[in-house]
């Protein structure tokens, strides 16, 4: 996207000065960062011929994505800013499974712990260390059912389900959940990235103070 091209005599540029056209260099950089980023992947490709599903596998970092060496070094933000200003983490991915005729959306999002007030990623680590205690099976089973974030599964499905957010619960990497429609259930982080990957999330790790207040209203 961001790479150098070659422009040809096809594709070359009118030079403001000389008003003639020639052959030149062209490159995009990025001038500003939002505090949410997202990234579509080209996983459809279509011609006069035919049709294809790209299956590449992209990979892609969960956490610690620097922006810079994207950005123009002539920007306020390149000049300005320290790197904990380019730095994002994944927060969601949107995968595509089927082909060009049909197909079916499963989400996955990182969730954060959150204090009594509501407040997010109380004591969270973006390393990796500390996330939200899910309940135990003895917990769950005085939970209404009515209540539980699982929904639409048989019993053998929900006690796979249930040793699985144990072993989650237990484990020092932050949470990941799987949306399948209805069904909602926790995954390990190595499962996040797949060719099934289609839209990335991006969240900057140091977020404007306005932005802050405005996300934490949504909903």
């Amino acid at each position: 996207f961001c790479k150098e091209q070659q422009l040809d005599a096809t594709g070359c540029w009118r030079c403001p000065v000389c008003k003639v056209e020639r052959e030149g260099k062209q490159s995009m950089t990025l001038w500003n960062l939002p505090d949410l980023l997202t990234f579509h992947l080209k996983r459809f490709n279509a011609s006069s011929r035919w049709r294809e599903k790209i299956s590449t596998r992209v990979d892609f970092p969960l956490t610690g994505l620097n922006m810079r060496e994207w950005c123009d070094e002539e920007s306020p933000l390149y000049q300005e800013s320290d790197d904990e200003a380019f730095i994002y983490d994944l927060v969601g991915v949107v995968n595509h499974y089927g082909g060009m005729t049909g197909g079916h959306y499963v989400a996955m999002c990182k969730a954060t712990a959150c204090s009594p007030d509501g407040d997010e990623e109380v004591a969270y680590n973006f390393n990796g260390e500390g996330v939200s205690e899910l309940e135990t099976a003895e917990e769950e089973s005085a939970t209404p059912a009515s209540s539980k974030w699982t929904l639409g599964r048989s019993k053998e499905k929900e006690a796979v389900s249930n040793a699985a957010a144990k072993a989650v619960a237990e484990s020092a990497e932050p949470l990941w959940l799987q949306f399948d429609d209805d069904l909602v259930e926790p995954i390990p982080p190595r499962n996040v990235v797949s060719e099934t990957a289609y839209v990335l999330f991006y969240r900057r790790r140091r977020m404007h103070p306005a932005n802050i207040a405005k996300y934490s209203t949504l909903g």
